[in-house]
């Protein structure tokens, strides 16, 4: 991850800012979870490693954004392969596909088991949407807690969607003063701020389309952040 940089720090040459990490830490923390943050790991297969031994301690669940492709410098299927197991890779949804799920064997000499294991894509609308829609349920069984569907509502779409993808796919939306709602136009998953411009998720099947005015399934925020 040598291109990210932290908010506040002076951004390297054909950098970006990791802002994947204030936004997953706050996420955590929202569902009383108490976090370590490991830092920007080095783009190196035993770099990787190592940190996954060292978060292997003393933790129920390790979260990872980033690193989870197939690129040459994408180092989390080996490094999990190798110091535990990996049982998912990839899922059907847009944005979000590179995500992976399985478990790191923890190191301690004074503990047994496994701690689980879950990857998240590097973009950050793909990292957002696929904590809440996968990372948030986890913790919330791990928790002993209600781990349902999240409350959705059936809401008028003001704007054409005519080009169905063949994966599920999460549209970031906002309820405009006529009481339906309105896209963000780039939808790219690099965007995050259609993520803070809208107030929720139009989960969308895979192949459908749809015209204005026609109902669609919205899920809001707080039905995901709480």
């Amino acid at each position: 991850m040598t291109e990210l940089s932290l908010p506040g720090e002076p951004l390297k040459p054909g950098g970006i800012y990791n802002s994947n990490r204030d936004t997953l830490l706050a996420c955590i923390k929202s569902l009383g979870c108490d976090a370590t943050d490991f830092g920007i790991v080095p783009d190196s297969l035993e770099s990787t490693k190592e940190t996954l031994r060292k978060a292997s301690k003393d933790h129920d669940l390790i979260i990872t954004s980033g690193g989870v492709s197939v690129g040459e410098e994408d180092h989390i299927k080996p490094a999990v392969t190798a110091e535990g197991r990996l049982d998912l890779w990839q899922i059907a949804i847009k944005p979000g596909k590179p995500l992976a799920f399985g478990a790191v064997r923890k190191s301690s000499e004074n503990q047994d088991g496994e701690t689980w294991f879950i990857g998240l894509p590097g973009n950050p609308i793909s990292s957002f949407v696929t904590f809440l829609l996968f990372v948030r349920p986890f913790i919330l069984r791990l928790q002993g807690r209600d781990a349902g569907a999240p409350q959705s509502y059936p809401m008028r779409a003001d704007f054409d969607w005519l080009k169905g993808d063949r994966r599920n796919e999460f549209l970031r939306v906002k309820i405009n003063a006529q009481g339906g709602l309105d896209l963000f136009p780039n939808q790219s998953s690099g965007v995050l701020t259609s993520a803070s411009w809208g107030d929720g998720l139009l989960d969308c099947p895979p192949g459908h389309t749809f015209k204005a005015g026609e109902l669609v399934k919205y899920i809001p925020f707080n039905a995901l952040l709480a």
